[in-house]
């Protein structure tokens, strides 16, 4: 018997998510995105996009989304908008023809810009700690006026530096997505974190940090409020977590000395990082501690940074088995972020 509808003729969905039956994972298509510019470039180097062509340097605000939110009127230095090209729509006028066998939803949620700095070339480990804190803060704004929309699950907020890390456009930015639906990878660590509550009367990763610090060879920094370690089962060479030592599950629950706490040890571990090669590539992660409907049992995941610099990559093994072969121990991370070691 097949289970099997087609979609109408002619019809167009510009987002729509499906999940995969055997895996439980969310796949999120959005073929307006082939219009990225850049998107199918290899490589990048400085001289590819210049001021005159960049839609985010100042004096080109017209080839962006109109802004949402920008510091000052004049010479601002923060600015957001709406992505021209959003993975999700903010409304979605058209019927989804499903598939029984299948489950499907269309993909309506938030997708906005913010752009870190107006000048081209200035990376983030070269910001004023004030200027820093001041791009967390708008992050923290942004983040909590999408996480009360109706319909999102779930904000992700995210950085992509660097061409092998999936950068369209070299100028520095961040991005907020807000989802529809809950990650596989989020509700993974969700059920983990509220297992281990139920076992242990206690939170993983405040259980983690203690332990690290008491091994102290995977303890990259650690400042008044943040500890840095490179994981025990890193995926990423060189990857390291930034986790607050006081339990908060969120994002948005970081106070003022948090966020200023936080702009001195992101700036420290991205000096490092950009330190391992030029134009080194990465991601930046914020991982939340769950959706609102954990966060009010107590049993909430605690909040982290995760940093992947993105050396090497993935192959067959990695895609088939989810087993990653890294080949830099977390320990020998550590060292070079704590500046005992020469990178291998």
């Amino acid at each position: 018997m097949k289970h099997h509808e087609n979609r109408n003729k002619g019809s167009v969905i510009m987002s729509e998510m499906r999940k995969n039956k055997l895996t439980q994972e969310w796949i999120l298509y959005a073929e307006n995105r082939q219009k990225r510019p850049y998107e199918f470039e290899k490589k990048m180097t400085k001289k590819q996009t210049e001021n005159n062509t960049c839609p985010f340097c100042k004096g080109n605000e017209y080839k962006t989304t109109e802004a949402i939110f920008q510091d000052r009127e004049e010479n601002w230095s923060i600015r957001v908008f709406p992505n021209r090209f959003p993975a999700v729509e903010s409304h979605c006028n058209e019927i989804i023809e499903k598939e029984s066998f299948y489950e499907t939803m269309p993909a309506v949620g938030v997708h906005e810009v913010i752009v870190d700095t107006p000048n081209h070339n200035e990376t983030i480990e070269q910001f004023t700690l004030e200027h820093l804190e001041n791009v967390l803060t708008v992050l923290q704004q942004r983040f909590l006026h999408i996480k009360q929309k109706q319909n999102i699950k779930q904000v992700q907020v995210f950085k992509n530096a660097g061409a092998d890390a999936g950068m369209s456009i070299q100028h520095s930015h961040w991005q907020l997505i807000g989802l529809p639906a809950v990650s596989k990878r989020q509700l993974t660590y969700q059920n983990t974190s509220k297992q281990y509550q139920k076992e242990h009367n206690s939170c993983i990763i405040c259980d983690m940090i203690a332990w690290e610090k008491n091994k102290k060879s995977r303890v990259c920094c650690e400042t008044e409020y943040f500890i840095a370690i490179a994981p025990y089962a890193s995926r990423f060479s060189y990857e390291i977590w930034l986790i607050p030592k006081k339990h908060i599950c969120s994002f948005g629950n970081l106070d003022k000395q948090h966020l200023k706490d936080l702009a001195v040890i992101l700036k420290n571990m991205l000096k490092r990082i950009t330190e391992l090669r030029d134009d080194i590539s990465y991601n930046i992660c914020f991982i939340e501690g769950g959706t609102e409907e954990i966060e009010s049992d107590g049993n909430s995941l605690h909040w982290s940074i995760q940093i992947l610099p993105r050396i090497g990559g993935f192959a067959g093994l990695e895609f088939a088995t989810e087993t990653y072969i890294n080949s830099i121990l977390p320990e020998t991370a550590a060292k070079w972020y704590r500046g005992e070691s020469k990178k291998k």
